[in-house]
């Protein structure tokens, strides 16, 4: 009998995902753009709504997929509910769901995909809009770089040398 509490406990035990599964965290509209602007992040947002079939499935399958959750990491994921938020709706255009908007970390519209996104489709769509994003200017840094630089070689020429 004891061996048969083990050998149920090990297969339930297999059959559960585990707890540390990584989702993807949504926003609410206005926690999520505060959150992209302070954390200069990129924007997903999603048009759905609770009686849309596609929105449904791609809630159950796209979204919790891993390789979704993964290219959504460096974005901010922010869920857009439109028979309650009619205003954002109304803001972004928005005639047919789903509809999934890219926008950079300032708000600016990046990139739009309206329908129904599969899995890889999804990942294939937040790679073209990640590269659609603006770049930071390669070598802003140096501005801080050199005057340390600059100091450090100023105070080594002036140094008293001991012989």
């Amino acid at each position: 009998m004891r061996l048969m509490s083990l050998i149920l406990l090990l297969v339930f035990s297999a059959a559960v995902p585990p707890a540390c599964a990584e989702t993807t965290r949504w926003y609410d509209y206005e926690e999520g753009m505060l959150a992209a602007s302070s954390l200069e992040k990129p924007v997903l947002l999603d048009f759905y709504a609770d009686w849309c079939p596609p929105c449904i499935a791609m809630e159950e399958g796209t979204y919790p997929d891993p390789r979704v959750v993964s290219e959504m990491k460096d974005f901010i994921a922010i869920k857009v509910d439109t028979q309650k938020r009619i205003d954002i709706e109304s803001k972004y255009g928005i005639t047919y769901y789903p509809t999934v908007i890219f926008l950079d970390s300032k708000g600016k519209e990046v990139s739009r995909h309206i329908g129904y996104l599969g899995p890889q489709e999804m990942v294939n769509e937040i790679k073209q809009s990640r590269g659609k994003l603006p770049k930071e200017a390669p070598g802003f840094e140096i501005i801080y770089v050199v005057p340390v630089f600059m100091l450090l070689l100023f105070k080594k020429k002036a140094a008293p040398r001991i012989s």
